[in-house]
C-alpha cells in the first residue's frame, strides 16, 4: 500500500507534537532520511504544506490571506484578526496582506477555500448585474 502525502504529514505531526526543539530536529532528520529511502523526497514540499495545515488546525491557528488596494494599518488588521477569530473560533490568526490595485478599494479575505469578497470591484459587479436585469 502506498503512503499518501497526508499520511506522511500526519506521521510527522505525531512524531514531533509536544517534543523539544532538539527532539524535533532529530526526528525531522530521521523523517527526511525515510522519505529519501521511500523515494518520496520529491514530495517533501507538499508533505510540509500538509503538515502545516495539520499543525495549524490542531493548534487553532488560522491563516488568512487578505487582499487590499494598499497596505492596511494596524487598527484595520486588528479588526480583521478579531473578525476571523470569532468566525473561525481561532486561537491565533496569521495574516498575509497582498496588494492589488485592481480591486479599487475594500478587502478580500481568503481562509482556506472560503473567500469573503468585500471589494469595491465586487460591489460594482453586483450592482451592474442587478441593473442589467
Amino acid at each position: 500500500m502506498k503512503t499518501t502525502i497526508k499520511q506522511y504529514a500526519q506521521t510527522l505531526f505525531e512524531l514531533t507534537d509536544g517534543k523539544s526543539e532538539q527532539e524535533i530536529s532529530a526526528m525531522v532528520k530521521k523523517f527526511a532520511e525515510q522519505l529519501k529511502k521511500d523515494g518520496q523526497i520529491k514530495n517533501a514540499k507538499r508533505i510540509m504544506e500538509k503538515f502545516a495545515e495539520i499543525y495549524n488546525e490542531k493548534n487553532g491557528i488560522v491563516v488568512a490571506e487578505i487582499t487590499t488596494k494598499e497596505k492596511i494599518g494596524k487598527d484595520a488588521i486588528g479588526n480583521v484578526e478579531k473578525f476571523i477569530k470569532e468566525r473561525y473560533s481561532a486561537k491565533e490568526v496569521v495574516i498575509e496582506n497582498n496588494i492589488d490595485e485592481k480591486i479599487q478599494g475594500g478587502i478580500i479575505i481568503r481562509v482556506g477555500d472560503e473567500i469573503l469578497d468585500a471589494s469595491v470591484s465586487a460591489q460594482l459587479r453586483k450592482l451592474q448585474n442587478i441593473l442589467s436585469k
